[in-house]
């Protein structure tokens, strides 16, 4: 029997699945739940040997003996402190010793608990992963736990071999016993380019493939042809929005679309069987929708690190290689042949009924959202301030000409105006930024530079505050909204933006908005910055109406699936 302890239990599964067989015992209380699950367990090779600086080396000279990684396991305490040296030896002869060192509650850190120390950082300089696994109590613990013991045990001989520390907080010493199965947990596996991947091409021939292209420099023709001879091949979806900087074929944009659609909805039409995740920063709600699937679709993430990461909790496989990498090996792999487009056309004909383009939308910080898109010339840069601003664009479609750009890696609102100067200073083509007010007035100082020039174009959404806030929260919830939370004021830039020797436009209504679209696409000695003043109640209201209209367009989850039965009969 195995201990009923469920991190227990997956640290198991995980190095059977993972083929560590050999794993040096030492005795202690805390460690008896891992002890006992190993030692009744027929896979596993246990030695005890009770000194745990003794312990530590024994398992190098395994390591050396059979040529594969080997497991040191302790109690809690000064216990881990005795495996420093041959931890440190492992570091440096690059040898795969796995450290598992049992671990009380961390909440008894420094509360005169017995047995209590820091375990997981004693060994930060001469390990290559330290992972602590959570004390499950939900499902998102327990994929969390899966997922860390995963990564830990991959990183042992990811760009070269050497030690990693899997501590494990235990509340009772002994528990109990009566598991007689490990848990169907899921074995990660790491990819490379050196690999044959032909099993793998074969895999996504037979499968509904969904790529998210998340925030991307433009690609060349070149790659761009890689990317549709992919989508062609598998019959894949890439879904994108505007940061991707990506359009051409086999591309769906996904913004509008996974924001009107409920879950339900997605998992009965649209749920893919092979999640492909490419760049990161995504702003779709697919993830979202995703993530309440999990488990039912397999995640495959491509970076050029190799790392670990799963934004939709469903990984199965890592691959080493940069994204178009990625795309050229599976298109030189992938047997040639017509592919089953159906799922594509499933979501071409979800997106083509959510069309901003088509609303009716009164004067508000969405028109004015739409209006700057239809207006942007050719070859311009646009950057985007996160947040609202960036999600009001995503509503429509940019010309393919057009670059865009958002501070997108940590999503902070601080820092749009200052990479945009950055970004426009010295730039032959005119440059947009498209701004809310909390984000300006907090990044002002970026207009306190040198480098102002005429090409520089600034559109400032204002309507005093964070709408943001009264579209999740709302007035009616929270009266005080605007006190604190969604932080009103009745602050303007035009005094700040004039000192700073910009044309000043101040707009209140559609016809404003019109004429300060011609003035700015107009050339000009100085930068324009115009002002686009709304009320953020009404803003909030506009973008819930609009919603609200689409969802009721949306095709039906028994029309979807016709159209799939269709695909697959033809």
């Amino acid at each position: 029997m195995y201990s009923d302890i469920k991190s227990v239990q997956i640290l198991v599964s995980l190095l059977k699945q993972h083929n560590i067989r050999r794993v040096v015992l030492s005795p202690g209380n805390r460690n008896v739940p891992i002890a006992h699950s190993f030692e009744s367990d027929p896979f596993f090779v246990t030695y005890s040997v009770v000194d745990e600086r003794s312990a530590g080396f024994f398992g190098i000279g395994l390591i050396q003996r059979y040529r594969e990684p080997v497991a040191i396991c302790c109690t809690s305490g000064t216990a881990v402190c005795n495996y420093y040296s041959a931890v440190t030896e492992a570091y440096y002869q690059k040898l795969p010793l796995l450290v598992i060192s049992a671990d009380r509650n961390p909440y008894y850190l420094n509360q005169d608990e017995e047995q209590m120390l820091p375990q997981t950082h004693g060994f930060e300089k001469v390990t290559k992963k330290i992972v602590q696994l959570p004390m499950i109590k939900d499902d998102v613990d327990e994929y969390t736990c899966g997922r860390m013991v995963n990564e830990a045990i991959l990183e042992l001989d990811h760009r070269g071999a050497g030690p990693v520390q899997i501590n494990v907080p235990i509340e009772n010493g002994l528990g109990s016993f009566h598991t007689p199965e490990l848990p169907a947990v899921t074995k990660i596996e790491r990819q490379y380019l050196s690999n044959d991947w032909s099993d793998l091409a074969e895999q996504l021939k037979k499968k509904r493939v969904l790529v998210l292209y998340g925030q991307s420099p433009s690609l060349t023709e070149e790659n761009i042809k890689i990317v549709e001879e992919f989508s062609a091949m598998y019959g894949a979806v890439i879904a994108v929005d505007p940061l991707a900087n990506l359009h051409c074929k086999g591309t769906v944009s996904t913004f509008s679309l996974s924001r009107v659609m409920t879950a339900q909805e997605f998992k009965s039409t649209l749920l893919p069987d092979i999640v492909i995740t490419l760049n990161s920063g995504y702003l779709s709600y697919v993830r979202s929708h995703l993530k309440s699937c999990k488990g039912q679709f397999e995640h495959w993430a491509v970076n050029a690190e190799g790392k670990v990461q799963d934004p939709v909790f469903s990984i199965k496989r890592v691959f080493e290689a940069k994204p178009i990498e990625f795309l050229r090996k599976m298109v030189r792999t992938g047997r040639k042949g017509q592919a089953n487009t159906s799922y594509l056309q499933c979501w071409q004909k979800h997106a083509a009924q959510v069309d901003f383009d088509k609303l009716e939308i009164p004067y508000s910080n969405l028109y004015a959202a739409r209006a700057l898109v239809h207006a942007l010339p050719k070859d311009c840069v646009l950057h985007i301030a996160n947040s609202t601003s960036v999600r009001l664009v995503s509503h429509f479609d940019l010309d393919p000409s057009i670059e865009t750009y958002c501070n997108r890696g940590a999503n902070g609102i601080d820092g749009s105006a200052s990479a945009y100067m950055g970004m426009a200073c010295n730039n032959e083509k005119k440059a947009f930024l498209l701004i809310g007010d909390l984000s300006f007035f907090y990044d002002m100082n970026a207009l306190w530079s040198n480098y102002i020039s005429p090409n520089m174009r600034i559109v400032l959404n204002n309507n005093e505050g964070a709408t943001l806030f009264h579209y999740t929260v709302g007035l009616k919830n929270v009266p005080t909204l605007d006190q604190n939370i969604a932080a009103g004021h009745n602050a303007t830039a035009k005094g700040w933006v004039e000192s700073r020797g910009f044309e000043y436009i101040a707009v209140r209504n559609k016809q404003e908005l019109e004429a300060a679209i011609v003035r700015m696409n107009e050339t000009t000695k100085k930068p324009v910055f115009v002002e686009i003043f709304t009320d953020k109640e009404k803003d909030a209201q506009t973008l819930k109406d609009a919603y609200a209209q689409f969802a009721k367009k949306t095709p039906s989850p028994k029309s979807i699936l016709k159209t799939l039965l269709r695909g697959k009969n033809a």
